[in-house]
């Protein structure tokens, strides 16, 4: 008894927000009675006779619900829901007729009916109905916004834990490759520290190199004296021997004293820019990327190295890491190598002493 003093509170509560209703048909009788229930509630209600008419009210009007006369048998109810899904899809639509038969009270809620009437015994319950179904209907539309919340977070935490897994892949990814780059080091590092003198380091220096950034022109650049530049090694890639000698030749005063004193590495997309900018010609790396690096130990240059190949094996992101990485190990071995013969040129005896100079040193 409880529960049903309630559900009765909560049905009075709702009937007492007026509504606007649209009626469809064409029995008078039914159509007036059914008009002056709905009056008496307290409802503005508006009367068509042709689906063109509710098309148009619907269009030019906020209707919350429609009674649709099922009588004349007309055979317009399936356009007509057609209509209303178009236009009022949320619309409550009920159906009405004078002594209705199970069939067609089963087709019209097939269509999309939410309830039906018979008349003229029913009359006394279409207000207390009605606002059940309003009452229904505002359930479900909170339902759906309430779902459409929780589906729209669903979809930004989706769209955060996506941006979120990008990142912790990119984060590995580059992590991945500092590891990478860091065995790639301590390899080189291995090989190159046990060549004493500089051609066999410079040998394979560049023959690691090699199997690391792929087949490339080079040309190694070492430091004489103080400003002179000379070349200490060199790759004929892809071009013809005689040249090929006569570019690093020339490549090698153009160029050494800048990059020499940058200590970043350059990459030239277009070889004809590099060409220009160190006034060589432009024929000679029309169609080549180049890429120019300083080697340093501490703060003294030690080596110049000039890349370039044809575009199509462009020099990549890891091609650049990996180049920057050997650079710095081959600079520090230069150093180590120079360090080496000079403290061996000062404190050994040169080898024009004689036995008896010699001995003159040791009686001393």
């Amino acid at each position: 008894m409880k529960n049903t003093k309630h559900n009765t509170s909560d049905i009075t509560k709702v009937a007492t927000a007026k509504i606007h209703v649209l009626l469809f048909g064409t029995e008078a009788k039914s159509i007036e009675s059914l008009r002056a229930t709905l009056e008496v509630a307290g409802h503005t209600v508006t009367h068509e006779k042709t689906a063109l008419g509710v098309e148009k009210s619907l269009c030019t009007n906020e209707f919350e619900a429609i009674f649709v006369s099922t009588d004349s048998k007309s055979g317009v109810i399936a356009e007509l829901f057609e209509t209303l899904s178009l236009i009022k899809p949320n619309l409550i639509v009920a159906g009405f007729a004078t002594n209705p038969t199970p069939d067609d009270v089963i087709q019209f809620v097939r269509c999309g009916g939410c309830d039906f009437f018979s008349f003229p015994e029913e009359y006394n319950f279409v207000n207390c109905r009605l606002q059940l179904l309003i009452q229904k209907q505002k359930i479900d539309t909170q339902a759906q916004r309430k779902a459409s919340s929780a589906q729209q977070v669903i979809e930004q935490i989706e769209e955060e834990n996506d941006a979120l897994s990008k990142e912790l892949a990119n984060n590995y990814c580059e992590t991945e490759k500092k590891i990478q780059q860091v065995a790639m080091g301590a390899e080189f590092q291995t090989l190159v520290s046990q060549e004493l003198e500089v051609e066999s380091m410079l040998r394979t220096a560049l023959g690691y190199m090699l199997t690391r950034v792929g087949a490339t022109n080079a040309a190694v650049y070492l430091r004489e004296g103080t400003s002179d530049w000379g070349i200490g090694a060199y790759i004929n890639y892809d071009r013809q021997p005689e040249h090929f000698q006569s570019l690093i030749d020339v490549l090698g005063p153009a160029v050494c004293h800048t990059v020499g004193s940058n200590d970043e590495i350059q990459l030239y997309k277009n070889g004809g820019v590099f060409a220009d900018q160190y006034g060589l010609d432009r024929v000679d790396f029309s169609g080549s990327e180049v890429v120019t690096c300083s080697c340093y130990s501490g703060k003294k240059c030690m080596a110049v190295v000039t890349l370039f190949r044809d575009e199509s094996r462009s020099f990549d992101a890891d091609c650049i890491d990996t180049i920057d990485t050997l650079r710095a190990i081959f600079g520090q071995q230069l150093g180590t190598i120079l360090k080496i013969h000079q403290r061996a040129e000062t404190q050994w005896p040169s080898e024009s002493y004689g036995d008896d100079d010699w001995s003159i040193d040791t009686a001393a």
